[in-house]
């Protein structure tokens, strides 16, 4: 069975692009991706170097048809 999935797709500070989360939402994907981008609240490490070892640049919302 096919689905709508919305995947939050970033370049790493190395180049390449990847997939960070996936939902079946979008409305889920959204309210991630402002977590992502959002301004640390006082420790200098935000949530979005967190994430993975090297950092996230240009983090996007990328809407495939995927299996369930």
């Amino acid at each position: 069975m096919r689905c709508t999935k919305y995947l939050i797709v970033a370049k790493e500070n190395y180049g390449r692009r990847r997939t960070i989360h996936s939902f079946n939402k979008k409305s889920q994907a959204v309210k991630q991706l402002k977590k992502i981008l959002s301004k640390p609240k006082g420790n200098k490490t935000s949530y979005r170097n967190a994430q993975s070892g090297t950092g996230i640049n240009n983090p996007r919302i990328k809407k495939i048809r995927g299996y369930c």
